[in-house]
């Protein structure tokens, strides 16, 4: 019997990690699942994050699956089938990747007998559209044309014109993706996840959409990405601070995402996610390690170290 795929992609912080552990906890899955979770860079946040709901989880660091696409992931994928024989398997993509790339893996010789892909879905933040699609094109693009079911996040936040905006421009990227705007406290996990038997897929349809899709951008050379390991102790309003500045300034090079778990003053750890002037911060319980992970373009490792006193 072959394993059934979910991929869950969508450029950075959109809210992949958040949707799965919404799904995993609303009691979407009753299967066997096991999550492929893979990181731009050397540390997995999220990987953490969904190991709060007990999920056998699979890491790929350092790199990302749009720049490896038949080596490290494909391996995962098969030690994942063998080890743990789920009957189904949700993958989260660096926010960076290519879903073109990812979907092309699924008709290597290995793996196009052993699964089929059931759900593809991205997550767009609609307040993020505009400055994504006109900075990284390529990328963004890409995740909106390859996906079955496109699930927009924090749609409480904007305005209805401006999510109906930005509904129609999606819309011309592609047409065929079923749009979800519900927001996610009320949102049912049926609509997200529909079952698809494997007779009925349309492979061509999935990987040869009408649109050409651009292949000269490579995440590697358009990203940078670094992680600092800070052991001091901080208070929420002084992390709080130290991203705005982040966000004002333009010594640090273009931060587009950061993400860690720090130690706050009560004693308590904090996982926190900074997306663009958007910060948020809850408690973590299992967790032994402190790091930030930094995303962006040209970016200044000296000056961030030095803000958060480090190798200085």
């Amino acid at each position: 019997m072959k394993v059934k795929i979910d991929i869950f992609s969508g450029f950075l912080g959109a809210g992949k990690t958040f949707l799965i552990k919404k799904l995993i906890k609303d009691g979407a899955y009753e299967e066997n699942i096991a999550i492929i979770e893979n990181e731009f860079g050397e540390v997995s946040i999220d990987a953490l994050i969904l190991r709060e709901s007990n999920i056998k989880i699979k890491e790929i660091n350092s790199g990302c699956i749009c720049c490896e696409v038949t080596g490290d992931f494909e391996n995962a994928i098969l030690e994942v089938i063998e080890k743990y024989d789920p009957s189904r398997l949700i993958i989260e993509p660096s926010g960076v990747a290519k879903l073109s790339d990812i979907l092309k893996v699924f008709k290597e010789e290995k793996l196009k007998d052993k699964v089929y892909v059931d759900n593809v879905i991205t997550v767009i933040d609609p307040q993020k559209f505009d400055l994504y699609i006109n900075n990284f094109k390529d990328f963004y693009e890409d995740q909106i044309i390859y996906s079955k079911k496109i699930i927009l996040s924090r749609t409480q936040k904007i305005k209805k014109e401006k999510l109906d905006e930005i509904i129609l421009k999606i819309n011309k990227i592609s047409k065929k993706s079923i749009i979800l705007t519900e927001e996610w406290s009320f949102i049912d996990f049926s609509e997200i996840l529909g079952s698809i038997n494997p007779k009925n897929i349309n492979e061509n349809k999935t990987l040869k959409p009408k649109l050409r899709v651009i292949e000269k951008s490579n995440a590697k050379d358009t990203f940078e990405t670094f992680a600092i390991y800070p052991e001091k102790k901080i208070s929420k309003a002084e992390l709080v601070s130290k991203f705005k500045f982040i966000s004002s300034s333009n010594i640090f090079g273009e931060v587009l995402r950061a993400k860690g778990i720090v130690k706050l003053t009560d004693g308590s750890l904090g996982q926190f996610d900074f997306v663009k002037d958007e910060f948020e911060i809850r408690k973590i319980s299992n967790s032994k390690n402190t790091v930030i992970s930094f995303i962006g373009v040209k970016l200044n490792k000296k000056e961030i170290e030095g803000l958060f006193n480090l190798g200085i």
